[in-house]
């Protein structure tokens, strides 16, 4: 899974509620054994997070040093490309307040960069920090 824009990459966003700039629903990718559940923004951040360090891709820039173990917490991550839900069950997935795609390319200075594909047709937009990400978000589903 070298090419950050293949579909095995993509982390497809589907929104059942965006009610005042919460969103709510399920995340789905060929990256995941099951779909994630998420009531809120920040939940859905911290699991996308736990995702990528589970499998090191994209990268971290920088790693948390810390001296207790860590808990577990529930990200149903595939072990390989390939593992994970089937690629047509992920590029149909939608929500009751649309989806999008993301294509998170790098996660430099403790925050991620990439690109969100919107479903709509609107062309797809770059942001350069989780901030900017949920600013964005923010935007769509207001």
């Amino acid at each position: 899974m070298k090419n950050l824009f293949s579909p095995a990459a993509a982390l497809r966003v589907c929104v059942d509620s965006g009610t005042g700039g919460e969103l709510s629903g399920m995340a789905y990718s060929q990256r995941l054994t099951e779909p994630l559940v998420f009531s809120n923004l920040i939940r859905l951040i911290l699991m996308l997070d736990q995702l990528m360090d589970e499998q090191n891709f994209p990268q971290a820039y920088q790693r948390a040093r810390t001296f207790q173990e860590k808990a577990p917490r529930p990200v149903s991550s595939a072990a390989a490309p390939g593992e994970g839900l089937a690629a047509d069950i992920v590029q149909s997935a939608t929500g009751a307040a649309g989806a999008f795609t993301l294509f998170i390319t790098s996660r430099r200075e403790a925050s991620w960069q990439g690109t969100i594909d919107w479903e709509d047709g609107s062309a797809p937009v770059s942001f350069a920090s989780a901030l900017q990400l949920i600013r964005l978000l923010g935007k769509r589903y207001p």
